[in-house]
């Protein structure tokens, strides 16, 4: 049982709301493609092209698990799920070797939608502040239509079910201590709105979970998001790619770069997509 109703007052990207309709009907991810999960649906809200995530996956080069115990890769309370064609994506014996790049990610969107659309991958070394540049830069431009796909570990994140007194609280700049992760893995999901309060605001957070919080969606800090694409503690990178058309992707790269971001691609640990 949900222990939280999602405030009324969060303010949604305005162009989102098709999306949101499609992430509702298409449920839980297939097993280890959370990345590719995303850029199916976003392809089919923006560009009405019906992908499969394993599609993506196939084209973004992903490699998942040959064998193993689905419970070393989903989070506690959700069941496995693999969907038509899973058996065509490339498998290791090594859980470590597998997963989604970000540059395979950008190839399969330029690819799959025959570079009508693209992925930004945008970096830098303040990402509380980066969010905010680029929530703002969002609301400024919805006529470019930008998606924040981000790149976290979810170690870094809030438990996805925080009290309604907790979630006022900290709204209201009182020191809480929040609710224990979900999980700890590097992950996929989208920043589509915000919840502003009197002293601090909250990131609503789109996840491939729908057990995750409320139907999916979870309320995050600016500091979890940011550590959680810093990731300090851990070998690889994160990070932030923007879901762009490609007619305004001069436009947005420029502004990011004038804003202090390097546009630039990251190394999460998953295996690097073959030159071809």
């Amino acid at each position: 049982m949900l222990t939280v109703q999602i405030p009324a007052e969060i303010t949604f990207l305005s162009y989102l709301e098709q999306l949101r309709k499609l992430h509702w009907h298409a449920g839980q991810q297939p097993d280890n493609l959370c990345g590719p999960y995303w850029v199916a649906l976003l392809l089919n809200t923006f560009g009405g092209l019906s992908v499969s995530a394993v599609e993506v996956a196939i084209s973004a080069s992903t490699v998942v698990p040959s064998q193993g115990n689905p419970a070393e890769w989903l989070p506690p309370g959700a069941a496995s799920r693999l969907g038509k064609g899973y058996e065509r994506i490339p498998a290791t014996t090594d859980i470590d070797a597998s997963g989604t790049s970000i540059a395979g990610l950008i190839r399969a969107t330029e690819t799959l939608s025959e570079e009508c659309f693209c992925l930004v991958p945008v970096q830098t070394s303040d990402w509380e502040t980066g969010l905010q540049t680029i929530w703002e830069l969002c609301q400024s431009h919805p006529e470019w239509q930008m998606v924040p796909l981000l790149n976290a570990h979810t170690s870094y994140l809030w438990g996805s079910r925080p009290s309604h007194s907790d979630l006022q609280s900290y709204l209201d700049g009182h020191p809480i201590v929040p609710s224990p992760p979900d999980w700890g893995v590097g992950h996929f999901a989208l920043m589509v709105g915000r919840l502003q309060g009197e002293a601090k605001n909250l990131y609503a957070v789109l996840d491939t979970y729908p057990h995750f919080g409320w139907d999916g969606l979870h309320l995050q800090p600016p500091s979890a998001i940011a550590q959680s694409l810093l990731r300090l503690n851990h070998s690889f990178e994160g990070g932030v790619a923007v879901f762009v058309a490609q007619e305004a992707r001069s436009q947005v790269e420029s502004r990011l770069t004038d804003l202090g971001f390097t546009i630039a691609p990251w190394n999460n640990g998953s295996p690097m997509p073959s030159l071809r």
